[in-house]
């Protein structure tokens, strides 16, 4: 597919996004960490990606670290059938006497005994998650490490691609040798309107489809399809918020009095939490 000089100036300026992204919500040690420690890969992924899915209680993933601390101690050596059981009857515990009986949604949840995360890891033999995931892709076993997080309960293709592509840039790996790109562009509302906004009534809608285009279009622009991915939404969801605001960003049209409006809401909201912090000292 031939692209317009535009369009490829648009994947370029979106990928400035990306920086925000990498250097504020991956800015926790854990995210570096995670590879060389088998509990804390486990506890990334469970306090930063299992539990994203719309409508999931902001308690679930609280309540999911407490039980996997109860049952393993910040210290895991190997997964077994024992731990899944030790660790879903620790989340539901954990949810009634200190949630105030918070239904757990079982069908749902990533912790779950069956099929659930520590399930999975107990019948695969896997300590390591991202260490795991991360290897697959390493051996062009991309598909196969994007249907191993999809199969988790309650996670889905989205947030399959949401963790393995945060896993390649984590560690690493160098985006243009990974087989099948594609599975690590997670597609939400944020990406669909970028694509909206670059190929019009052009843009396709299958989510196949649309990574591949994302891949394929950032490759032509020579920029990064993981910083595109992540730099859409963050200037999508965290500055823009609408789509008209994001088409401006993207066609950079009043580009730099959008986000100075951004800058100055932010530190006036700012201003107003400092005020109180003596309230609570």
């Amino acid at each position: 597919m031939q692209f317009e000089k535009e369009q490829l100036e648009i994947a370029k300026r979106l990928t400035t996004g990306a920086a925000i992204y990498q250097n504020c919500y991956l800015s926790d040690t854990m995210f570096k960490e995670q590879f060389a420690n088998e509990y804390q890969a486990l506890v990334c992924f469970i306090s930063n990606y299992a539990y994203e899915r719309q409508g999931a209680a902001a308690a679930y993933p609280v309540i999911a670290e407490r039980a996997i601390e109860k049952v393993f101690h910040k210290e895991i050596k190997s997964v077994t059938h024992a731990h899944v059981q030790m660790a879903w009857g620790a989340c539901k515990e954990i949810a009634t006497d200190d949630f105030n009986n918070l239904q757990l949604n079982a069908t749902h949840n990533p912790m779950h005994s069956q099929n659930g995360i520590l399930a999975i890891m107990a019948e695969q033999g896997i300590h390591n998650i991202a260490l795991h995931i991360k290897g697959l892709i390493e051996k062009d076993k991309t598909r196969e490490a994007h249907e191993l997080i999809d199969s988790v309960r309650g996670i889905g293709p989205k947030i399959a691609s949401f963790y393995l592509r945060d896993i390649v840039y984590l560690a690493k790996l160098t985006e243009s040798k990974i087989k099948d790109q594609f599975y690590l562009q997670p597609v939400d509302t944020w990406l669909e309107q970028a694509l909206s906004i670059i190929f019009g009534a052009r843009a396709p809608t299958k989510l196949r489809e649309q990574q591949e285009i994302i891949v394929n279009l950032c490759k032509e622009a020579d920029c990064s399809p993981i910083a595109f991915n992540q730099g859409a939404w963050v200037l999508g969801s965290q500055i823009a918020g609408d789509y008209n605001t994001l088409q401006k960003l993207a066609k950079n049209e009043k580009a730099k009095e959008i986000i100075e409006s951004h800058i100055s809401e932010t530190k006036a909201y700012l201003a107003e939490v400092e005020k109180i912090v003596n309230e609570f000292s």
